[in-house]
């Protein structure tokens, strides 16, 4: 089983915004966004804006919490999977190495703007070590 059907039936995982991207609600103002390309430390910045970008419209709120979960072949620092874009919007990221079987995510507590999501970032984490 993939990382997203076994998230979809064990979160579970039935709200999908109508987006280009693969997205869940997962809460109120909290999204699940499913990234389908590899994840590397220098296009983060194109993700973001790409994510900025299609997360701009009715479909989603005006504050909100992306967390996006990936996979990659890097190393992270949990201060390199936060990014807040000085506005309205907070992108964690959930990224998994399959081939050093490594786990990178940051499960932080924020208070602003009521987008906390360490409780999203943690249930994700126990689902996927099952």
């Amino acid at each position: 089983m993939n990382i997203q059907e076994k998230l979809i039936q064990n979160y579970p995982l039935d709200n999908k915004v109508d987006s280009a991207l693969n997205c869940y609600l997962l809460g109120k103002k909290r999204y699940l966004v499913f990234w389908d390309e590899l994840i590397q430390k220098d296009s983060i910045e194109k993700v973001l804006n790409y994510l900025e970008e299609k997360t701009k419209n009715t479909n989603f709120t005006e504050y909100k919490t992306l967390i996006v979960v990936g996979k990659t072949r890097e190393k992270f620092k949990k201060s390199d999977l936060l990014y807040f874009n000085n506005v309205n919007t907070f992108v964690v990221f959930y990224l998994i190495n399959e081939e050093t079987n490594e786990v990178y995510m940051n499960d932080s507590w924020i208070s602003s703007l009521g987008l906390n999501y360490k409780k999203y970032v943690r249930k994700i984490n126990e689902i996927l070590n099952k």
